[in-house]
């Protein structure tokens, strides 16, 4: 994870850099930022990705294995081989508002720590994680809905509302706080590594 993340930094970095020296400087290099966005998009995938299956470990094993089952054996027999018992059980545990509040709060707080808001990376980062929130939690509710007709709690839409506030609050509590004068990414130990968006 950390190779990701550090790629994914570093590749911001290049792209961010060389478009802040003007329109010309940007042609010269448009093959490589073309190539950069490319790694950047891979390597955002695979962070965002990375981050809601650590948090929402459950829910994601329990919709992993019921899209498998349902390739298999169609929408009707999924709840053959899980009871819809043990689905809902498992969705009241993992998947009420409460619980969904502090698991995208952790998020928040986990990912806070691997970038720097003052260095643009962690607003651009939450607010892809919110779409990638959506379209998670968009089709595990379309699971949910064509195999047991049961509707999600909070839905997709609300699980964006709530990844929002979350980053919304965090952000203002930021700026209440003041502004830093140095872009710093916090390496492994935690110690900030000063100025530089490239640094891992």
């Amino acid at each position: 994870m950390r190779q990701m993340l550090c790629a994914w930094k570093t590749h911001i970095f290049f792209t961010q850099s060389v478009k802040q020296r003007g329109p010309e400087m940007t042609t010269l290099f448009a093959k490589q930022i073309t190539a950069a966005s490319s790694i950047c998009k891979q390597s955002t995938d695979a962070y965002l990705g990375w981050m809601i299956k650590r948090e929402f470990k459950a829910l994601h094993s329990l919709f992993s294995n019921i899209s498998r089952i349902r390739r298999d054996v169609g929408d009707a027999d999924v709840p053959i081989h899980v009871p819809r018992a043990t689905f809902v059980k498992t969705l009241q545990k993992e998947s009420n508002r409460d619980v969904m509040k502090e698991k995208i709060g952790i998020i928040y707080a986990r990912m806070e720590k691997h970038l720097s808001e003052a260095g643009g990376l962690l607003p651009v980062a939450w607010k892809a994680l919110v779409k990638v929130l959506y379209e998670w939690f968009g089709r595990w509710e379309k699971l949910s809905t064509q195999c047991y007709k049961f509707g999600l709690e909070p839905s997709a839409v609300d699980v964006v509302r709530i990844a929002k506030a979350a980053g919304g609050s965090a952000t203002r509590a930021a700026r209440e706080k003041g502004p830093s004068n140095t872009v710093n990414i916090k390496n492994k130990s935690g110690r900030d590594r000063g100025r530089g968006g490239a640094e891992c």
